[in-house]
């Protein structure tokens, strides 16, 4: 019976945190690329705490360089200050995370000797 109600109840809370969402917090799940999500980075954290925004910072102008390294790193960073963050920024970051991830993946499909490097490294971290 437990097992029963539990899926039921991951759905409600799921509905409720999300269903609950305003624009904003809808505008921010809407960054399909790592431009747009350099870009949110810097609008959404406009008025955190200067050690976060300067992170977001480096986040954004490294995707915006096409710097994956760094990106990765500060975007990282941010989520390790995760008990920091509200909730549009957890988002935000979480977007450019897969955002980041995406553009590594057509960088190396693209031929990008050092995008499929860091993939092969990311590969190998996760199997150990």
């Amino acid at each position: 019976m437990c097992h029963k109600l539990k899926s039921p109840l991951m759905a409600l809370s799921l509905g409720l945190l999300f269903g609950g969402c305003d624009g904003v917090k809808e505008e921010a799940l809407q960054a399909d690329t790592a431009e747009e999500s350099a870009s949110d980075l810097i609008t959404f954290f406009e008025k955190a705490d200067p050690k976060l925004k300067q992170l977001a910072k480096t986040a954004s102008d490294a995707l915006d360089q096409g710097n994956f390294t760094l990106a990765i790193q500060s975007i990282n960073q941010l989520k390790a200050h995760g008990a920091k963050l509200t909730v549009d920024q957890f988002m935000v970051v979480s977007e450019a995370g897969v955002n980041v991830q995406n553009a590594l993946i057509e960088a190396a499909e693209n031929g990008d000797k050092k995008a499929q490097m860091m993939l092969n490294v990311q590969g190998a971290a996760r199997r150990n």
